[in-house]
């Protein structure tokens, strides 16, 4: 075969693997910048990346502070997991001091506190999971046991991460870290010293704390939300298939939902919130991502 024939045919399946790496439908990673204070910004590893599992994309957390309450279960009794590599690599042990998180940093330091005995242990977070809905975390088969919960194969815990001890278990000096802003204070109106953070929510629109603020004209349109954490839905090319999707996301979140516009081919898009908290935020994304939009990702304005 001629040298010239040779050399097409290499450069023509250098170009197919190329083009077939830029049209891969993984999500970008979202810019998530803690919402209640300065956040510790962990280091971007391979376990940052966004990851699908049975159809559901998982977004990792880009700073180590999380604290939330939700229902813990145990692996490793004696099953297929023991013995294999975690998602750093490390080998499972059913017996170490050891769990499993979708979203935290990875490797990190938890305090996990068994809320229907009072036990607390802390553990090393190395692996991703559970991946069943309505749990937070899964334990080593030996943490359940030191946190009394083995028999009934569940437990009612609350899950924080310890942030300097999570530094060290990495190598970081904390004089290093580099610290996420948070959303500025907004600034208390002269007659409504007791103003809530974020804006009053009436029928799913912002109303102003004045006393003096001057009521709107029964004409004009309600005001868009525009501080607080959400949870964007879309892009749509029109905006009838947007309006028909946000019917359908008023059965599956609890918070308010409002049209928006988009810049691109498909300019409209659903807005959901504002949320109460990052840890609401992601549990909503799981669940727009579990019943088929899986283009949702967390947006956060002040």
């Amino acid at each position: 075969m001629p040298q010239q024939k040779i050399s097409q045919i290499f450069l023509s399946l250098i170009t197919c693997l190329f083009l077939a790496a830029c049209s891969s439908s993984e999500p970008e990673m979202p810019e998530i910048i803690c919402p209640t204070g300065p956040c510790t910004l962990s280091p971007k590893k391979a376990t940052s990346r966004p990851y699908q599992i049975k159809g559901v994309w998982y977004y990792p957390q880009l700073h180590y502070e999380y604290d939330e309450i939700g229902i813990a279960s145990y692996y490793g009794g004696g099953d297929v997991f023991h013995g294999r590599p975690t998602a750093t690599g490390k080998i499972f042990d059913m017996n170490g001091i050891t769990a499993a998180h979708k979203t935290v940093p990875l490797p990190c330091i938890a305090e996990v506190t068994n809320l229907e005995n009072g036990r607390q242990i802390n553990v090393e977070v190395n692996d991703r999971g559970p991946f069943v809905d309505g749990r937070i975390i899964d334990v080593s088969r030996r943490v359940s046991q030191l946190l009394g919960f083995e028999g009934k194969g569940t437990a009612r815990v609350r899950v924080r991460t310890l942030v300097p001890e999570s530094l060290a278990l990495n190598n970081i000096a904390p004089s290093s870290v580099m610290f996420a802003a948070a959303p500025p204070s907004p600034v208390t109106p002269p007659l409504a010293a007791a103003a809530p953070s974020f804006p009053a929510l009436i029928d799913g629109f912002t109303t102003s704390a004045v006393a003096s603020a001057p009521s709107p004209s029964p004409s004009s349109s309600p005001p868009p939300l525009t501080r607080g954490i959400f949870v964007d839905v879309g892009g749509y090319a029109t905006q009838e298939e947007a309006k028909n999707i946000s019917k359908h996301l008023a059965s599956l979140a609890d918070s308010p939902i409002q049209s928006i516009q988009n810049k691109g081919t498909k300019p409209y898009a659903i807005r959901v919130g504002p949320l109460a908290s990052m840890s609401t935020a992601n549990q909503v994304l799981d669940q727009l991502a579990e019943a088929g939009h899986r283009t949702s990702r967390i947006t956060i304005l002040h």
